[in-house]
């Protein structure tokens, strides 16, 4: 008995090590750009010219808003990476994807964070709450307080240099485009295209519930979007361009992990890739031998990892003990031996 805790133990910890290093690169990538993003969104903004009888940036500051930071940060983050967790742990039973859908998560909300952050950077447009935010209009104005400047010079345009106020300054030149609409589509459109994957939304069944489960998500990304305007923190312009951000990083996260909709196995992730440290050398293209002995077997049956991808699985095939015996340790070319079918094999098994 403590042989066989121990024997598992150590295939758990083999199957961990090889998916860690199989992607390894990814979550340095997705590390390096979430660092990258903290310090761009440290920068000062561009501070562009406006007009002091612009009314489109005419409207009060609201104190507080309907979706404030730290809930779009649960709603449109947290609570799908709880659900992917929680379909992956026990629904699916399947260590693969919840990796693959937690990695796709991150990959996507980390660069919705840096493209978003960038252009608001750079760009540099007033908040539809800007002058309030620069001169205290309306402060001011219900204290009976003479609010100063409030004309542009001669022909000209103002600058941030006439404001009266500067503590929420840095803030009103990130209008475009919204962070909050960016955020909810990445986190809530990937969970979204998680979901019909799963679903098989497009098996030509049409099942309206299915639909109505996946359309969920996306319904509150849009309705946080839309909270954007309605607080005056941004323009009409910024939520569109800002949703259009967080839904095409979505689905180029997720397309990096899953197949397409429509494919037959949408609900399966692609498999850990074929590196040297995943496999035995035998067991690769090119390598000395095809075949491989029954504790290489074992290997790859206890992994679970699924079929490779990038691996000519015509090429490799799998014998047991007694195949080899029968045939004289020379691999047939039966295809029901060849990788991606033998029947004890695990990466036949659905996942």
């Amino acid at each position: 008995m403590t042989f066989t805790l121990f024997s598992k133990t150590r295939r758990m910890q083999a199957r961990t090590k090889a998916l860690f290093w199989s992607y390894g690169r990814d979550w340095a990538l997705v590390i390096i750009v979430l660092a990258a993003f903290t310090y761009i969104d440290s920068l000062e903004p561009y501070h562009r010219q406006f007009s002091v009888k612009d009314v489109t940036i005419q409207h009060p500051f609201a104190k507080k808003e309907t979706v404030p930071i730290w809930m779009a940060f649960v709603l449109a983050f947290i609570v799908p990476g709880i659900i992917i967790g929680c379909i992956a742990i026990f629904h699916r039973k399947s260590y693969t994807d919840l990796h693959n859908g937690l990695l796709g998560l991150f990959l996507a909300q980390a660069l919705v964070l840096i493209v978003t952050d960038s252009i608001k950077i750079t760009v540099g447009r007033p908040r539809p709450d800007f002058l309030d935010r620069c001169f205290e209009i309306y402060d001011k104005a219900a204290a009976g307080t003479p609010i100063g400047i409030m004309s542009d010079p001669d022909n000209m345009l103002s600058s941030s240099s006439l404001c009266t106020r500067t503590d929420l300054l840095k803030d009103g030149f990130k209008s475009f485009p919204s962070g909050h609409s960016s955020f909810s589509f990445g986190g809530l459109g990937y969970l979204s295209l998680y979901l019909a994957g799963k679903l098989h939304l497009f098996d030509e069944r049409g099942h309206i519930y299915k639909s109505i489960v996946v359309l969920a998500p996306l319904i509150l990304a849009a309705l946080i979007a839309i909270s954007r305007v309605d607080n005056y923190r941004h323009h009409w312009q910024d939520v569109t361009v800002g949703s259009i951000i967080g839904a095409v990083f979505a689905v180029f996260a997720y397309r990096q992990y899953y197949p397409s909709l429509g494919a037959k196995k949408s609900a399966h992730p692609f498999a850990p890739r074929s590196v040297d440290h995943l496999l035995p050398t035998s067991l690769l293209p090119g390598g000395r031998h095809e075949e491989h002995t029954a504790q290489q077997q074992a290997f790859l049956d206890d992994a679970g990892l699924g079929p490779l991808v990038g691996t000519n699985l015509d090429t490799i095939h799998v014998t047991s003990n007694g195949d080899n015996n029968n045939n004289n340790g020379q691999t047939g070319n039966d295809p029901s031996k060849a990788y991606g079918n033998h029947p004890n094999s695990t990466f036949n098994q659905p996942r």
